[in-house]
């Protein structure tokens, strides 16, 4: 794994380990009940970081690499050595990669989250009832997350695409993951 791979998915963790702290002080603060913190979530909140920040980043990659933000403004034009070449934003590629980003990269997320939780939350079952509880998860919850999803994504996807270097947008989207982590992290706990 590269090393900015490597990095991003530790800061991606760090991240996602604090939403889940700051959404258990939010529901201590709630209940009126004193502040203690549990590991296990925070724990299975960062492994989840762990393994779904390096597809994010290859699938980040991917949209950029086939949907480029930046095209030669006059591709027939002769790029001179000593001459940056100038580009444009391509509005077509930046409604392309929105449009896979808000779709199957939602749902792919979405799906991935749901089944690691209801997963990891009930590994004490056997394999059977914990794929019974898998299935219920993603079936009660799913519709729910993905339409509060496009409440805060759709936004930070657009601004991703148009002003985040590829190499930090999954920090990015990481960074401002902090509320949804706490969202995440508080519709687990219920």
């Amino acid at each position: 794994m590269p090393s900015a791979m490597v990095s991003q998915t530790v800061q991606g963790a760090v991240l996602s380990a604090t939403s889940n702290i700051l959404a258990q002080v939010l529901t201590s603060y709630k209940e009126d009940t004193p502040f203690t913190i549990s590991l296990s979530p925070i724990l299975k909140f960062a492994i989840f970081s762990m393994i779904s920040n390096p597809l994010n980043i290859l699938w980040q990659t991917f949209l950029e690499d086939i949907f480029p933000s930046n095209v030669p403004a006059n591709p027939s034009e002769k790029q001179l050595k000593d001459k940056p070449a100038q580009t444009r934003t391509s509005k077509r590629n930046l409604l392309a990669k929105f449009t896979l980003d808000q779709t199957i990269g939602a749902v792919v997320n979405t799906l991935m989250f749901l089944v690691y939780m209801a997963y990891v939350n009930d590994s004490g079952a056997k394999g059977a009832a914990s794929w019974r509880t898998v299935q219920a998860d993603v079936s009660g919850r799913f519709w729910p997350m993905i339409i509060d999803g496009y409440k805060l994504w759709p936004a930070v996807s657009l601004a991703s695409f148009l002003w985040v270097p590829i190499n930090k947008r999954v920090v990015f989207g990481c960074s401002v993951g902090v509320l949804w982590g706490i969202y995440l992290s508080l519709s687990v706990a219920s």
